[in-house]
């Protein structure tokens, strides 16, 4: 089976899972009056839209190069997480000010036995998501997938983190300070946005410095130029840049290196197979 079929599978089951935790949520968070389980549900619906992005992303990726676009559609992935990434960093931001505006109207109550049967539900749900992608992702160097697996860890831990703090309010009702239990839902979720904001600002980064063209990690560097040394080729003399599932590769040859370029592009081609990336390599003659 294809990496992109594996892809497209992986990406429609994430958004169909996206879609149930969506409706759940959203009727569950009206009937409770909980902002978090609402920011949850709004969380959800976002995931089934930025799904149906990575998959129209996808879909564009894999078209050839055309007389609009002669190079191809490089760029679509990175541009796709970056929408992503801003997205889900002004859903954060939303959710930060709903919930100070909520402390400062002196909180609000929550059904909590409502809310606790939702929490465990979406723990389980999300949980089983996040295990079933990294399935779908084993093996595979695709930004599209680790920006989907990101989002499903973060709803994965978002979804714990509010089943925890949902149980600690139902104890703090049968305590002395019952009174300030209607604190805690506004509470929580400042206190989710506070640890997951700086994901989608990983994911921005991310996402610029492909469409920047940036030196990609993760020892690609190192690994290509073990491959092309048998050509004599210095590995100050190759330039890199991943844009999504693309390795975009110049090599500088000299004129006398000429008769050795088929075989370098072949030991390139080698290299993105291994990393399941597609290539794209240019030669360029130096005198």
């Amino acid at each position: 089976m294809s990496s992109s079929t594996v892809e497209r599978r992986a990406l429609r089951f994430s958004a169909l899972c996206a879609s149930v935790f969506a409706l759940a949520g959203l009727v569950i968070g009206l009937a409770s009056g909980s902002i978090t389980i609402l920011f949850d549900s709004g969380y959800s619906l976002l995931s089934l839209v930025l799904a149906t992005l990575s998959l129209v992303a996808l879909s564009h990726a894999q078209k050839p190069a055309d007389e609009r676009y002669p190079f191809g559609r490089l760029t679509v992935e990175p541009l796709a997480v970056l929408l992503k990434g801003v997205v889900i960093a002004l859903v954060c931001l939303f959710s930060l000010v709903s919930a100070l505006w909520n402390l400062y109207q002196g909180g609000r109550l929550v059904t909590l036995d409502l809310a606790l049967g939702f929490g465990a539900f979406n723990v389980i749900g999300c949980l089983f998501t996040w295990w079933r992608l990294t399935r779908y992702a084993r093996g595979r160097h695709s930004s599209l997938m680790a920006a989907e697996l990101k989002q499903w860890a973060m709803d994965t831990w978002l979804s714990a983190a509010v089943l925890i703090g949902f149980f600690a309010t139902y104890l703090l009702t049968l305590s002395p300070l019952a009174a300030w239990a209607r604190f805690a839902d506004p509470a929580m979720v400042l206190l989710i946005v506070a640890y997951f904001l700086p994901m989608p600002v990983r994911m921005i980064r991310g996402a610029l410095k492909e469409l920047m063209f940036g030196e990609p990690g993760g020892g690609m560097r190192e690994e290509l130029a073990v491959g092309v040394a048998d050509f004599a080729v210095e590995e100050s003399d190759v330039r890199l840049a991943r844009v999504g599932n693309f390795l975009m590769v110049d090599i500088q040859l000299e004129k006398a290196q000429i008769d050795d370029a088929e075989a370098i592009v072949e030991s390139v081609a080698r290299h993105c197979h291994h990393r399941q990336l597609r290539p794209v390599t240019s030669i360029t003659l130096v005198t």
